[in-house]
């Protein structure tokens, strides 16, 4: 199973304020279609985020992803959004082991730092792509709460330069889990 921890950046790392705030996105003079985000998104058929990701996405207040598959790794009770096809478990293996049981080919790692790592520190993580935006936050939640991106042992690193941002795709030498 391919699982992509796909995500935006400021220069200096980090993905959202120290509060999870991350309207620092809506300054970015960027055109969403360079991203890439619409092709991506077709491509995964289910997605993964930690407690504080679905408490900013609870407080949006709509479900943005449709009818995919969906998993918070939370020890709390959590209310689900009307729409959301989610389940909420524990632990990355319990993700990992329902999402294969299920059929997941692609799983989506929305965020944030510590699930990243945690799925890094499995094995699980076996792809990286990194919208890096020309801002600096100066603190904040960074990319991943107990690894740095430059030490990573990457099997493959392209960097390709959008209009007004840099992209990062990264494949990992992950354990060989399918």
């Amino acid at each position: 199973m391919k699982v992509t921890y796909y995500v935006a950046t400021s220069l200096d790392g980090f993905i959202a304020k120290e509060n999870g705030d991350v309207s620092w996105l809506d300054t970015m003079d960027i055109d969403m279609a360079e991203t890439g985000y619409d092709e991506f998104f077709a491509s995964i058929d289910g997605l993964v985020m930690g407690g504080n990701t679905y408490d900013f996405v609870f407080n949006y207040g709509s479900w943005p992803y449709g009818n995919k598959l969906s998993w918070v790794c939370s020890n709390r009770d959590l209310q689900i959004l009307d729409g959301a096809n989610l389940n909420v478990v524990q632990t990355p293996e319990d993700v990992f082991n329902e999402a294969k049981s299920k059929g997941v080919k692609h799983l989506w790692l929305v965020g944030g730092g510590q699930l990243a790592s945690s799925f890094l520190e499995l094995g699980f993580l076996t792809h990286i792509s990194i919208s890096k935006m020309p801002i600096k936050l100066g603190t904040g939640i960074p990319l991943f709460a107990d690894h740095e991106l430059e030490k990573l042992s990457a099997k493959k690193t392209e960097i390709i330069q959008k209009s007004g941002f840099e992209q990062l795709e990264i494949t990992l030498q992950a354990k060989s889990i399918t």
